[in-house]
């Protein structure tokens, strides 16, 4: 095969030039390429023409510097050293950039199950500060707060001893820092009373009462 600088003397080299062209093409082309993603981003938002022109004129320059500070530096590397003296210092590097890339992904893989976890127990402590279980003399029901799926709601469930009829209660709620107290009737669902209108946000309350049994929140 002939080296690429006979076929420059031989006047054949302008083969390559159309041949390199449809080869950036279709490497440009290709799904998850800068230009691709480029081009996506001026669309997502819906850019105008000039835009584009100076968006693709800056890749353009970019991607040229780039590509002739390689080539001049592995020239300059090449002059400098040999094949035999820079092949252990090259695997060395790339170790060095194996390793650290593995330990950063370990560390980003643990720091985000840790994160994980330490959400999931402030949910956890945040569900049990919305849960209150009440001893009524007649037996024991739980009051709590239900927003999955839906707005905030009071939920009573009734644990040991008379279940509650829905029109038999009342809840009456004073929030912190204030002198307006809110009273809430309940819907009866079966295993369970729910309060017939949401509460409003913020959920802290200075005091609550259901039906004459009452506590003070902490």
């Amino acid at each position: 095969m002939n080296e690429f600088t006979t076929l420059l003397q031989q006047g054949n080299a302008w083969f390559f030039i159309p041949s390199a062209i449809l080869l950036g093409a279709l490497h440009g082309l290709e799904p998850g390429h800068s230009k691709t993603m480029m081009a996506a981003f001026i669309i997502a938002i819906k850019g105008t023409v000039r835009q584009a022109v100076m968006l693709g004129v800056a890749a353009t320059l970019s991607h040229t510097a780039v590509v002739w500070l390689i080539a001049f530096g592995g020239m300059y590397i090449s002059n400098k050293f040999t094949a035999e003296s820079a092949e252990p210092w090259l695997q060395m590097v790339s170790s060095v950039i194996i390793l650290g890339t593995a330990f950063w992904m370990f560390w980003r893989t643990w720091s985000g199950e840790k994160n994980w976890l330490e959400g999931m127990q402030e949910n956890e402590h945040h569900h049990h500060d919305e849960t209150r279980l009440i001893d009524t003399g007649h037996g024991k029901v739980e009051l709590s707060i239900f927003e999955e799926g839906q707005l905030p709601h009071w939920r009573l469930r009734t644990l040991s001893g008379q279940r509650w009829a829905s029109e038999d209660i009342s809840l009456t709620t004073l929030r912190e820092n204030s002198t307006i107290s809110q009273t809430f009737e309940f819907v009866d669902h079966g295993d369970y009373l729910e309060s017939t209108s949401p509460i409003p946000e913020p959920q802290q309350f200075q005091r609550t009462s259901v039906s004459g049994t009452s506590w003070s929140c902490p």
